[in-house]
């Protein structure tokens, strides 16, 4: 049952994504809301029939198999996939729920109205790849829904069809799409002709010389789908896209599932030499620079947000780079921070897009007095930027410190304080960059009068506000059951 219930979530967006391209409009507007609605409930069936009747327990369900390569496709069902189903599967629904009225012709600063089933079929493809992706438990299936989601990041980055937008979604494609055939063609190839099985559970059995550079291989493949560096730069340029579409691959998608590709990897590949653990430290630190470069000469509300994904996704490579040292606690604290900054970097994406929407500007220099204009923006805003610089009471909060007062990592080398002091460095700065912001958007003198709204963009933003207050507390029990399945498994 909870086998056709996982496959069911994806199966569903796939399918309603592919008949999206043929309807627009009112019917468009049905079928979409209709695929995210369906999707996070056998979702929510699929947490509940776990948590009840499955104790925590690996669910490997083979589907395909051959002589030569073992099995072929199949999906894993444990405490991580669950999680993060669920993650995307209810965040997915809220952006989309969203992006309805956002893609209306209401929209001030991009008005749509006609066309705007396309997009959809994008998104709802984009969700379906993901969950497929999440659920994957062979080389094959991830490299065929890793090409899938980048085939859709494609399509919503360049929807408005603009030349920043077009070269903005060709980079999106791309970039991603050369560590795809760096880590999975390795991987499938020593897959192939070394393990004949394409298993992530034939990971343990790799020649202890040949691991380290498979790993390393993979690792390439999630820094690109992840905005690190050096191949950071598409993701500020993907902000072309539909700030539902910004929100769903930052927050939910893209980003999150390159993080989520090496953590499977680290669950499965065993031990790695040390020389790994210096080599991720050396790499993330160069990432956190990035944005921490960045944040102060930001104007533009949704470039401000993209280099603090990169620093957020950074921050999940912290959690992984000590679990390539063995330590648990670095796979679960990835996993944490990947759940709690879904629902605030959603939050802080949805209540930009409301500039674009009531303002018809993401110019924050342009954006002033929202408590008394948009009070619900104002405040949603106000709580999306303190809760990504890590101020509790925001779920995020929590997730960094277990990610933090971890030091198990300093009985092995000193390095392990480098990456630790960039996170706290890059708090520290975007906290300092997003007070400025609030002083002046929220209590600054009014720019403006009244401006439109929505009741389902209110809706929208005051659910995700509830989520980042309460995500640390609903995803603790599933984190805590994350492990590693060792030599063997």
């Amino acid at each position: 049952m909870i086998g056709l219930l996982a496959t069911l979530t994806f199966t569903v967006s796939l399918l309603g994504g592919l008949v999206l391209f043929r309807l627009d409009e009112k019917k468009a507007d049905a079928v979409m809301l209709g695929s995210f609605f369906t999707a996070m409930l056998l979702q929510f069936g699929v947490l509940i029939e776990y948590l009840l009747h499955h104790d925590h327990e690996t669910v490997h369900l083979v589907y395909m198999t051959t002589e030569r390569l073992g099995e072929v496709y199949g999906i894993i069902i444990d405490p991580m996939s669950v999680l993060i189903g669920t993650v995307v599967a209810l965040a997915g629904f809220i952006f989309m729920f969203y992006g309805m009225e956002y893609m209306s012709e209401r929209n001030v600063g991009h008005p749509v109205g006609k066309g705007r089933g396309l997009f959809y079929a994008w998104m709802t493809l984009f969700e379906g790849a993901t969950l497929g992706f999440i659920y994957s438990s062979t080389f094959l299936g991830l490299l065929i829904f890793f090409e899938l989601m980048g085939l859709a990041c494609w399509g919503v980055v360049s929807y408005y069809n603009t030349p920043a937008g077009r070269r903005a979604g060709f980079k999106a494609f791309i970039i991603p799409n050369v560590g795809a055939m760096i880590g999975f063609y390795t991987a499938i190839g020593i897959g192939i002709t070394q393990l004949h099985d394409l298993s992530l559970f034939s990971l343990s059995h790799v020649s202890a010389s040949v691991k380290p550079w498979l790993f390393i291989a993979l690792l390439i493949a999630g820094y690109t789908k992840s905005a690190q560096f050096p191949t950071y730069s598409w993701i500020p340029d993907a902000m072309e896209a539909p700030t539902p579409a910004s929100a769903f691959l930052h927050g939910a998608a893209m980003v999150e599932m390159g993080v989520y590709l090496v953590a499977r990897v680290l669950q499965f590949i065993g031990p790695l030499p040390t020389w790994v653990f210096y080599f991720m430290a050396v790499m993330v630190s160069l990432t956190l620079l990035i944005p921490i470069l960045n944040y102060p000469v930001q104007n533009d509300a949704k470039r401000l947000l993209a280099y603090s994904t990169v620093a957020e996704a950074g921050i999940m490579f912290v959690g992984l780079t000590f679990a390539s040292l063995g330590l648990e606690v670095g796979l679960k604290a990835a996993m944490f921070q990947l759940t709690t900054h879904a629902f605030v970097k959603g939050l802080a994406f949805l209540t930009a897009g409301t500039f674009t929407y009531s303002l018809g500007t993401l110019d924050l220099r342009r954006i002033s007095g929202l408590k008394e204009v948009l009070p619900v923006n104002g405040f949603s805003w106000a709580v999306a930027l303190l809760g990504l610089a890590g101020l509790p009471p925001m779920g995020i909060a929590f997730s960094k410190a277990e990610l933090l007062t971890d030091i198990a990592a300093l009985k092995v080398t000193a390095l392990a304080w480098l990456p630790v002091i960039m996170v706290l460095t890059d708090s520290a700065v975007f906290l300092w960059v997003g007070m400025k912001w609030i002083g002046r958007n929220v209590f600054g003198e009014p720019s403006a009068g009244g401006a439109p709204t929505h009741w389902i963009i209110n809706a929208s933003l005051i659910t995700l506000i509830i989520l980042t207050l309460v995500s640390a507390v609903l995803a603790y029990p599933l984190v805590e059951e994350i492990t590693f399945y060792g030599v063997g498994a």
